[in-house]
């Protein structure tokens, strides 16, 4: 069963189409049988399968119950029309380039708001999208995403908004977020400008959790022309390889110039320490480095240590 509708009047234009129905799984019942196989330019045969159902031995019959499974589809756009108007004005002129009148001046209709929802349900997800567009006092834009599941993997949210805002210079912010049983992540950006500076912020963070693996990860970058264009980053990682193996990676850099000079530093640390067949090892490095650069001399510095241990082996 579907429907569909759409409007137009005043206010706003709209659209709206529904479906909803059945689907057949049956066919998932059915038993296939793959033949033994030799792999191309290898000796390697792969086993038959005999009789083999999907339905049955991958799980879906306990985790769909039944092969019929219903669905329900809704999807709807709409447009709000923007009472405010730009202006552009028609002037002739005459041959000796005066202005002789000024008639019906152009209107234009401002942007308005623009909204898209959707959604999808059965008996395995239910999945949610909203979008928005919104152009009031300051410019919006707007989504969000979602999935509900009785299986945990299949659940996640996205969400993310970002607003430019006019009022004494420009600034556009953005934000980003990702939750899921496995991944979690955010984001953060600033950037501004106003007639006497320019200023950026960026901060980009992550979790990841797997059975082999679990990571953390952060990411920092500032800048601005304040007194002088600079430059800052900083890089954190942590990570655990199921014990096997675990670290941690710290990186940063300054940058700093004018017409007069250029400078630049950077370091990094990192140390790692596990196990194989029972075997500790571990190790560490750091390094720095920098450089100064101006139009009478340069200065640079470079330094760089590292251990490393492996018991019943070397230290």
């Amino acid at each position: 069963h579907q429907n569909f509708s759409a409007g137009n009047n005043e206010n706003s234009i709209e659209a709206h189409i529904g479906i909803n129905g059945e689907a057949n799984l049956d066919f998932l019942n059915i038993p296939l049988t793959i033949p033994e196989m030799t792999l191309p330019y290898t000796s390697l045969t792969t086993p038959q399968v005999k009789d083999f159902s999907l339905w049955e031995k991958t799980g879906l019959k306990d985790f769909l119950k039944t092969t019929k499974q219903s669905f329900d589809l809704s999807v709807k756009a709409q447009y709000k029309k923007n009472k405010d108007k730009h202006i552009i004005p028609t002037p002739f002129y005459a041959k000796d380039f005066q202005v002789l009148s000024t008639p019906n001046d152009i209107f234009i209709p401002a942007m308005g708001n623009i909204t898209y929802d959707f959604s999808f349900k059965s008996g395995i997800i239910t999945l949610n999208t909203n979008v928005g567009l919104y152009n009031q006092s300051d410019i919006v834009a707007y989504f969000l995403t979602s999935s509900s599941s009785v299986t945990d993997a299949l659940q996640y949210k996205l969400e993310g908004t970002s607003s430019l805002t006019r009022k004494r210079g420009l600034k556009l912010a953005t934000a980003l977020s990702l939750s899921n049983k496995f991944v979690e992540g955010n984001h953060d950006s600033t950037i501004s400008l106003t007639k006497k500076n320019m200023e950026a912020s960026v901060t980009t963070s992550a979790e990841v959790q797997i059975p082999i693996l679990r990571m953390k990860f952060k990411q920092e970058l500032n800048g601005n022309t304040k007194s002088k264009p600079t430059v800052s980053s900083s890089i954190e990682l942590m990570y655990d390889l199921n014990s096997t193996a675990t670290g941690t990676i710290n990186h940063k850099l300054n940058l700093e110039s004018l017409t007069s000079y250029f400078y630049i530093e950077s370091s990094t640390k990192g140390d790692i320490k596990g196990s194989v067949l029972s075997i500790e090892y571990s190790g560490t490095i750091a390094s720095e480095a920098s450089t100064y650069l101006n139009s009478k001399s340069t200065r640079s510095s470079v330094k760089l240590q590292g251990a490393s241990k492996v018991d019943g082996i070397w230290n």
